[in-house]
């Protein structure tokens, strides 16, 4: 799928595509898959797997206070190296679910990562909506940054986004610019 893609639109390519590209024959190909969309699905459920492996175990703890920052520094980074190594297979995922749904999906799926993680380091809110829009924005800020620096090719240290991640969640947006 990843080979096919760079030349043509996932809207073009054929389950024969992939049977060829593959070396394989389309009935062995219909053994492990519905279609084309199930091949991505597989693709996205992989991909969300690794990346719950990788947060739930490293993130952990009974206060944020207590959270280790080389241990957290560490994780951004495993979390940015790992869509590097896979860049392909998102960009992938993305082709074939169209860049706004896979950014919903993983927002789901990032919203609750963040209301669990929120719930184990005892943090309050004054309302559930506050939580909900906090978490909201937060989501979608990475998100922005995520697609951005898998769009140009992962081209900024792994190091240098963990960073961005860090100050602009901790920080904040304009104190990390000095206003």
């Amino acid at each position: 799928m990843v080979d096919l893609l760079k030349d043509k639109s996932f809207e073009s390519i054929t389950i024969r595509d992939i049977s060829q590209a593959a070396m394989i024959n389309r009935g062995t190909f219909y053994t492990y898959y519905r279609d084309k969309y199930e091949v991505i699905a597989s693709y996205q459920s992989q991909m969300i797997k690794d990346i719950d492996r990788l947060l739930y175990e490293n993130i952990s703890g009974e206060s944020l206070n207590l959270l280790n920052d080389q241990q957290l520094q560490e994780t951004i980074e495993g979390f940015f190296n790992y869509l590097k190594d896979n860049r392909e297979r998102v960009m992938v995922i993305a082709a074939g679910l169209g860049t706004s749904a896979l950014s919903e999906y993983f927002s789901h799926h990032m919203f609750d990562f963040y209301k669990v993680k929120s719930q184990e380091f005892g943090v309050e809110f004054e309302s559930e909506v506050d939580e909900e829009y906090l978490i909201t924005y937060m989501i979608h800020a990475h998100m922005g940054l995520l697609f951005k620096w898998l769009t140009d090719g992962c081209v900024v240290p792994v190091s240098k986004m963990a960073d961005f991640i860090e100050t602009f969640t901790v920080k904040g947006v304009f104190k990390a610019v000095g206003i």
